[in-house]
């Protein structure tokens, strides 16, 4: 099979996912507009990141280790990422069933793997590498202490994993494909520089997403219930 074939189904596939996002990101929320395309955004995602396979084992760097695991961690990373955005809407009534035995394993995966990518990055000289790392570090340490938090979780801890995981994806399915449109759009190969660049620049869009939804939905960045004075002096409701 050329390797042109898998890399054409990937970017089509990955298109697809943008458009999806953005459809279900300016429907009206909670609306079954919302809800179905929702579900098509987050069954693309699992196709995307099915297609990473015939990269890995076409691609000039199949046999390259460092390659291999990066690929593999980024890979794991969309799948959970993409996980706690769906699981957290449908079993938003079932606290402890959301962080069963499959979140805490996904998430020691993600933040030992984003641990391994840090370390080689960092070995390496490579900034790109060492900015993926974030994911798994982020997200696998927020997914550990939730998963063994003894305090009350707050009301809308459903809520707030949603919102961190479509504000997280807004850089998952942007970062690499504004890089890539770039270099396309310029007309030749511009290294690493721009992919640094687009990564920073969406992860900055990625958190101020979260913060400016949080405020607008009354969803605190912490997911334990906060004092009822706390809560009081900063205005959140509880519906």
């Amino acid at each position: 099979m050329s390797y042109n074939i898998p890399v054409l189904a990937h970017v089509a596939i990955g298109s697809a996912a943008i458009l999806f996002y953005w459809v279900t990101l300016l429907s009206v929320k909670g609306s079954k507009r919302h809800r179905a395309w929702g579900r098509a955004f987050f069954s693309m995602l699992m196709l995307v990141a099915l297609s990473v396979g015939p990269l890995l084992l076409l691609g000039p760097d199949a046999f390259d280790p460092a390659f291999v695991v990066q690929f593999v961690y980024l890979d794991l990373c969309l799948i959970t990422v993409a996980m706690l955005g769906w699981t957290a809407i449908r079993w938003k009534d079932d606290v402890d069933r959301f962080r069963g035995w499959h979140f805490k394993a996904l998430a020691f995966a993600i933040l030992v793997l984003g641990m391994i990518v840090l370390i080689s990055g960092i070995a390496s000289g490579t900034l790109l590498t060492v900015i993926f790392s974030w994911i798994g570090l982020v997200y696998g340490g927020a997914m550990l202490r939730f998963a063994w938090m003894r305090a009350e979780p707050h009301p809308r801890w459903w809520l707030g994993w949603h919102l961190n995981a479509v504000c997280g994806l807004f850089n998952a399915v942007h970062g690499t494909f504004l890089a890539v449109a770039w270099e396309w759009l310029a007309g030749a190969q511009t290294g690493d520089e721009v992919s640094v660049v687009m990564q920073l620049a969406t992860i900055a869009a990625a958190v101020a997403m979260r913060v400016w939804f949080g405020h607008r939905r009354s969803v605190p960045m912490r997911f334990s219930r906060p004092s009822p004075s706390a809560a009081a002096d900063a205005g959140y409701q509880y519906r």
